[in-house]
């Protein structure tokens, strides 16, 4: 009789758990760099790299823990306003979620589709931008949809989910 009832009870979280997806986003809201990355066009991305000596924008924050003076900060303040704008204004969303086969009996390995959305930047805050070589939806609006690879796993009291990004 035990053996009937063993199949019933899912150990594992589903890839589209309304808990989930609330963790991804948390995830990717602590990532507050992720809604420029997306938001940017590719070419953008690499000019600004360009502009910042080859670093990368992740290391900007660090960076500036050293700057005791401000010169710093007061330079990057645009970059710093973008990225703060970005991730005010990003709507994220998840759809076409596959479960992976594994063997796991804890763990879901997944994958989805990401969907952030910008909408059209005020014309006061665009004029800031505009001259610049910085273009992409986070400018014009628009949405930008990337496939994503996680793992979900319940804790042991089944309280919380625990959920990781892979290949990110």
């Amino acid at each position: 009789m035990v053996l009937l009832f063993t199949g019933c009870f899912n150990n594992k979280p589903k890839c589209d758990d309304e808990v989930v997806q609330l963790t991804l986003k948390s995830i990717l809201d602590d990532d507050e760099w992720v809604y420029i990355e997306y938001g940017l066009s590719e070419q953008s991305l690499k000019a600004l790299k360009i502009s910042l000596n080859g670093i990368d924008i992740r290391d900007l924050e660090a960076i500036l823990s050293t700057d005791t003076i401000g010169i710093l900060r007061a330079h990057l303040k645009p970059i710093f306003d973008l990225k703060d704008y970005a991730n005010e204004v990003g709507y994220t969303s998840f759809s076409s979620f596959i479960t992976q086969d594994s063997n796991d009996k804890k763990t879901s390995f997944c994958r989805a589709s990401l969907k952030l959305t910008y909408p059209q930047m005020p014309d006061d805050m665009r004029e800031n931008y505009a001259r610049g070589t910085l273009k992409g939806i986070i400018f014009d609006g628009g949405e930008h949809e990337v496939q994503i690879s996680y793992s979900a796993q319940f804790s042991d009291d089944k309280k919380q989910v625990f959920v990781e990004l892979l290949d990110y």
